[in-house]
């Protein structure tokens, strides 16, 4: 059976949910989210299914279950509470939080980033639209992994990684560079500076001066190595 018919039979209370990809589709319930990967994309649904499931960090929305139909593959996650980060609007609130519940967030986002390096990926396309805040429960949530990659690096075989441009590294935008643990090092920092803004004290930016240099050596070797010397 196809995705719509698996829906119709397994979860028919099941509703679409606008996604900016149209190559993917994605239907909730009160309680799930449902997402679609077809066929030509199963090497990004078998890397967020994996990344998902590997309980690297209980901030992490955890996939609960991997199906395949016979137009693709579906993966299925908890709903949780809160508002994705990925508009304009609300990037500008979550930035205006009071400072010690912002530092919070940074810091428990930053560590489960850590965990998914540590584990061997490569974090590709982070950026806000990877995390929801509750801001109920001040808890921020990780999700969407299909872009990532389980290697050391990879040569960037096209003109532009993917990614928002305000948090990526000046490698992401030449073809043929090496994209490797230090261009995420700069990534994560880079969002590091956004959320801190003007708090950021006089080591901390000494620390994202570093982290988001065009020299990738002089960079952090690590997220791991990044987060500590931040000391937040």
């Amino acid at each position: 059976m196809t995705a719509h018919e698996w829906l119709a039979a397994n979860l028919p209370d099941a509703r679409p949910f606008a996604k900016s990809d149209s190559a993917t589709m994605a239907w909730r319930t009160p309680a799930l989210f449902i997402k679609f990967f077809p066929y030509a994309l199963q090497e990004r649904s078998a890397a967020e299914a994996e990344l998902a499931s590997a309980g690297l960090h209980e901030n992490i929305i955890p996939s609960l279950m991997m199906c395949g139909v016979d137009d693709g593959v579906i993966l299925i996650y908890p709903l949780v509470s809160g508002e994705t980060l990925g508009t304009p609007e609300a990037r500008e609130k979550f930035y205006a939080l009071p400072e010690a519940e912002r530092r919070a967030a940074l810091a428990t986002i930053l560590a489960a980033l850590a965990a998914i390096t540590s584990a061997g990926w490569l974090l590709v396309d982070f950026y806000e639209g990877n995390l929801i805040y509750d801001y109920e429960n001040k808890k921020p949530w990780l999700f969407d992994w299909d872009l990532c990659v389980k290697a050391e690096s990879f040569v960037l075989a096209t003109k532009r990684n993917w990614g928002s441009s305000r948090l990526m590294a000046p490698e992401e935008f030449i073809q043929g560079e090496l994209i490797n643990c230090q261009t995420n090092v700069f990534n994560v920092a880079r969002f590091a500076v956004l959320t801190l803004g003007e708090s950021a004290t006089e080591q901390e930016r000494a620390v994202l001066t570093r982290a988001t240099s065009p020299d990738r050596l002089q960079r952090p070797g690590s997220v791991t190595e990044f987060i500590a010397a931040l000391a937040l």
